[in-house]
């Protein structure tokens, strides 16, 4: 187990995480994390990584809707 300490910067509470720790979950600076708190520890993951399908699955139908220079378009390349 590794201890680490809470300290503060810029009003901000930080815990940093060991590098080797880091490594061998395959994050990097930057990667997103979500914690957690489950009987009474604080527990961080990797958070998952949206997909374009992902994205694409929770926009609106009608932003996929072609409009008519989209079809005329469409129609000119086809032929």
């Amino acid at each position: 187990m590794t201890s680490v300490s809470i300290r503060q910067s810029n009003g901000a509470n930080i815990v940093s995480i060991p590098k080797s720790i880091i490594a061998s979950l395959g994050l990097d600076v930057g990667s997103q994390l979500d914690l957690t708190i489950i009987e009474n520890k604080i527990v961080l993951t990797p958070a998952p990584k949206e997909t374009l399908e992902d994205l694409l699955a929770g926009s609106p139908q009608e932003y996929f809707q072609l409009n008519e220079e989209d079809q005329l378009w469409m129609n000119n390349t086809q032929s």
